[in-house]
């Protein structure tokens, strides 16, 4: 194909575009023409209009596309049909508008519909103009009709007639009234039925009604306000004609709000005005927009574009005066539409009513006047049925119990705090219900209503805590209100909310019996983490102690009580020391004449201070530094002897205590002489308690080998008694504390030691020892206990294998102790293997220092073969058992120590399982196994062997873990 071929085909695609674009408009012409005949309202301009489209139709039709081309050029062509094809179609949509709409409306806006009519002929005149210059060539007659066209056109005038004007005058002041006359109306309507060219009657009147409310809908959907508010007042004034039946008042409120045209509406920003100001040509605006208006540097008046000589604005007082009265019959309208609504059957009336209400109640007036209709328990329905707008009731309520004081107890007569409580239960939470509760909780007298309501306080509580602040804090404002009644603070407390609790403790100055009643309520609570963070308050910790003072043995009772539960949260314990008045007046209760049981339970507070401080602290209060005194421990100590058993225990524990935590105490103990031969003489009592704690607190003054027996004539009988204690006793716990009173006796007392040979001491020592592995059945315990007997009884041991005793080792020989001691090595706890590795390292000593080193060689060589013998056959009997009387020697010694008394290391199988222990650094162990171990490298002359012995038991160990 040739590229003129190519070049005649693109021409013909451009013309048979705008062939499309021609006959298009063309058909828009014919269209128009048929829409414009049947117009009813200024028949003449339109027909005269109708008349010129059609003779258009006619020369569009007999002119030539391809000469206009050919003339104008393509683009040009184009873009004049575009435009001519847009003026059609808007003057048609017009025409249409304005036959498929409200009559009346079209009267009322008639002016600007015929101004925008005359605008659109002008244009379409303009648009063809130029196709007369192209088509010099056509017949004289479509020239001369071309000309015609262009010149009606041109000179076609819309204008408004007399009458029309009028009647759209007349239309505009009665909308804007607030009362109608029915004769007036009717002779309005008549006039617009014969400008429309209709009767007025039913007919007319239902077919516009239903119009003017399908275009307020309409308006409503593109949020165009003022419109909507115009039709609105539109279709009342066909109501007020009466020729149909009007809306019933409930459905009124959503036709009728006569709304006013004109002058309220702000021409710039379309609302309605509610700060007008005029400017220097009279016309009024909103102040805000003609601010912006000016700012954006115009100086002429929006509405009649005169430039202005000042931009000064004038206050329309007039206006807003206006506009205010206007308001309030409208409301006052819309109430009465709404009572209406509110007492109507209909669901969806009441609803829509409902909704309406709780606007116009925001209104301190509205709300008085809802009540004062009776609307209270109509607020009230909806909160226990779930197809009724709930919210909106309960705005309305939340306004009248805001505005309404004479009728909070209604509401709450009506069931209203027990229906919201019981929607909230349900989830459904909002702001508005609890200010309801907040503003009736604000009367005094209705409080106890309030709050004896089921579950309205815990509700509340749990109200604090909800994620949205603002209802958060209106329950705990509500909460606040309840406070003044005091059972209502406790429900409060015992649902974890103590704010009140404490607040209202504070208050009741001079009112113990009410500090009492919420000690004694506070004594029963679960009490969390955040509920002592309110209760560690530095003021309710003063009251509370101070009550102590207090002579009334009930508020005494409850107070001492209730610090005692207090004190076992650690928080609590350092605001009570640091209160200079609790440990003094907890003092005062147990040094004067009081009920025995308050004293106990003082004894018990004062424990649990102690208990829960560290010794620094002991120096920061002072009244810990008073409980060291010389006077609190004797007290004590008195106490202990002259209280009934029963009380004896509390004040035993709250010495043990102190003397856990402070050096003092103990010393002032163990140097009464008197105390301490009580203590002792309890040792011998039937009441078991009394006894334990008696010995606990003698092992707790006996640190450090300080054991503060009594004078000699009471010696004997206080170790008798430990003795049979640990020989005898079916309690676990009393054995062991025996234990490790005997292990702290004086090493170096004669007396101790004879006394001691002549009790079992030894062999039940012995008997834990075996029994710690199960070598003695029956007797073993199976918790904490066996091991604390173990660990005593270990340390009581070695009370009987010094290196200076010779004759009580001999006993610890004569028991066949030795298996038993290896065994812990490998079986016992940290603790209970130190002191087995202490006492084989007594044994191994005393042995080393025995044996001669000439024997030792003349054995040795002999001796060797035989030891190997023995680590392969470990189950045989070996020196240190009953069994002695095998003469096999010792690698090391010879056979120096297989004499009956003598120990050795090497021969008690004890150096494998001292050597695993060396693994175990985090404790004694390893430094007391070494000190065992090392005893066999004291004798130079033995030094090679015993190493030898080292290694090779090493080695072994190695081989049996691989």
């Amino acid at each position: 194909m040739s590229t003129m071929d190519f070049n005649i085909g693109i021409e013909d695609v451009g013309v048979a575009i705008l062939q499309e674009l021609w006959n298009r408009v063309a058909l828009q012409a014919v269209e128009l023409a048929k829409e414009t005949r049947d117009v009813m309202i200024e028949k003449g301009s339109f027909r005269e209009f109708s008349r010129s489209i059609t003779e258009l139709d006619v020369l569009l039709k007999a002119l030539n596309v391809r000469t206009i081309e050919a003339a104008m050029g393509t683009e040009s062509t184009k873009v004049a049909l575009e435009k001519l094809n847009d003026k059609l179609r808007r003057a048609r949509k017009i025409i249409k508008n304005y036959k498929a709409g409200s009559r009346l409306r079209f009267l009322l806006h008639s002016h600007s519909v015929l101004t925008e009519m005359s605008g659109l002929a002008k244009d379409i005149a303009t648009t063809i103009s130029p196709f007369q210059l192209s088509n010099l060539d056509m017949a004289l007659n479509l020239k001369s009709m071309n000309d015609e066209v262009i010149e009606k056109l041109n000179s076609m005038e819309f204008s408004v007639a007399a009458a029309t004007e009028t009647i759209a005058l007349e239309i505009e002041n009665s909308v804007s009234q607030s009362s109608r006359n029915r004769e007036n109306a009717v002779k309005l309507l008549e006039k617009i039925a014969e400008a429309v060219g209709a009767d007025a009657n039913v007919s007319l009147v239902q077919t516009e009604l239903a119009l003017l409310k399908q275009e307020k809908e309409e308006m409503e959907v593109q949020k165009k306000q003022a419109e909507a508010l115009q039709l609105s007042q539109l279709m009342q004034l066909l109501y007020s004609t009466e020729i149909v039946p009007g809306p019933r008042n409930e459905e009124a409120s959503t036709c009728h709000k006569q709304y006013p045209i004109g002058s309220f509406i702000c021409p710039l920003c379309k609302e309605m005005m509610v700060d007008p100001v005029a400017v220097f040509c009279g016309h009024s605006f909103e102040r805000n927009a003609i601010q912006e208006y000016f700012e954006s540097g115009k100086k002429n008046c929006p509405t009649c574009k005169e430039e202005l000589q000042s931009l000064e604005l004038t206050p329309n007082v007039n206006l807003r005066s206006s506009i205010e009265e206007w308001k309030k019959n409208d409301m006052d309208w819309r109430f009465q539409a709404a009572v209406s609504g509110i007492n109507s059957d209909d669901h969806i009336r009441k609803n829509q009513a409902l909704d309406d209400k709780q606007v116009l109640v925001e209104i301190s007036h509205y709300a008085v006047r809802a009540a004062e209709e009776g609307l209270l328990p109509k607020f009230v329905e909806p909160l226990k049925d779930t197809t009724l707008n709930t919210k909106a009731a309960v705005k309305c309520l939340y306004c009248l119990a805001k505005y309404c004081d004479d009728r909070k107890r209604e509401i709450i007569e009506a069931g209203a705090v027990r229906r919201i409580v019981k929607r909230i239960y349900n989830g459904e939470t909002e702001l508005n219900a609890i200010a309801i509760l907040f503003e009736l909780s604000k009367t005094e007298v209705l409080v106890e209503k309030i709050g004896n309501t089921k579950d309205c306080i815990p509700l509340l509580v749990y109200l604090v805590s909800y994620p949205n602040p603002e209802i958060a804090l209106k329950a705990q404002d509500v909460l606040r209100n309840l406070s003044y009644n005091t059972h209502f603070v406790v429900k409060m407390a015992e649902s974890g909310f103590f704010q009140s609790f404490v607040a209202r403790f504070n208050q009741a100055v001079g009112h113990q019996e009410t500090r009492a009643l919420l000690a004694s309520a506070l004594i029963e609570m679960q009490l969390k983490e955040n509920s002592i963070n309110d209760l560690k308050d530095k003021q309710f910790v003063h009251n509370l102690v101070h009550m102590l003072a207090t002579n009334a043995p009930a508020c005494k009772s409850a107070c001492i009580k209730c610090v005692k539960k207090l004190i076992q949260y650690p928080k609590m314990v350092k605001r009570f020391l640091s209160d200079p008045a609790t440990i003094p007046l907890v003092l005062n209760i147990i040094s004067f004449r009081s009920d025995p049981i308050l004293k106990q339970e003082a004894a018990e507070i004062l424990a649990l201070l102690v208990q829960a401080c560290k010794q620094p602290q002991f120096q920061i209060y002072q009244g810990l530094q008073e409980l060291q005194s010389e006077h609190s421990v004797g007290l004590f100590l008195q106490l202990v002897e002259k209280s009934e058993p029963q009380f004896k225990v509390q004040f035993l524990h709250l010495l043990i205590e102190l003397s856990n935590k402070s050096k003092t105490a103990q010393n002032l103990i163990r140097d009464n002489v008197d105390a301490v031969t009580h203590l002792f003489s309890c040792l011998d009592s039937d009441q078991p308690l009394v006894r334990r704690w008696t010995m606990k607190l003698i092992y707790c003054v006996s640190e450090g080998d300080r054991v503060p027996l009594p004078p000699s004539q009471g010696k004997e009988t206080a170790i008798n008694n430990l003795a049979s204690i640990l020989i005898c006793s079916p309690d676990f716990e009393e054995r062991s504390i025996a234990a490790g009173i005997i292990s702290q006796l004086p090493k170096d007392d004669i007396d101790v030691d004879e006394i001691l040979c002549k009790t079992e001491t030894l062999k039940a020592i012995h008997e834990v020892i075996c029994s710690s592995d199960g070598e003695f059945g029956g007797i073993g315990a199976h918790n904490n206990q066996d091991k604390s007997l173990l660990e005593n009884a270990l340390a009581a041991l070695l009370r009987f294998t010094g290196s200076s005793k010779p004759e009580l080792q001999k006993q610890v020989g004569k028991l066949e102790l030795y298996p038993a001691l290896v065994r812990v090595l490998s079986t016992g706890n940290s603790l209970a293997k130190q002191r087995t590795a202490t006492a084989l390292e007594h044994l191994s000593r005393s042995t080393s220092s025995l044996v001669s080193e000439a024997s030792i060689r003349v054995r040795h060589e002999d001796s060797r073969s035989l030891f190997n013998t023995i680590n392969l056959f470990p189950n045989m009997s070996w020196c240190c058992s009953a069994s002695a009387e095998n003469k096999i020697s010792c690698p090391v010694h010879g056979i120096a120590c297989s004499q009956r008394h003598t120990f050795c290391l090497v021969k008690a199988d004890a150096v494998k399982p001292l050597l695993q222990t060396l693994s175990d650094t985090n404790s004694g162990v390893a430094e007391a196994s070494l000190k065992a171990l090392e005893t066999l490298l004291e004798d130079h002359s033995t030094l090679s062997h015993a190493t030898a012995a080292i290694v090779e038991s090493k080695v072994s160990r190695q081989f049996c873990w691989s």
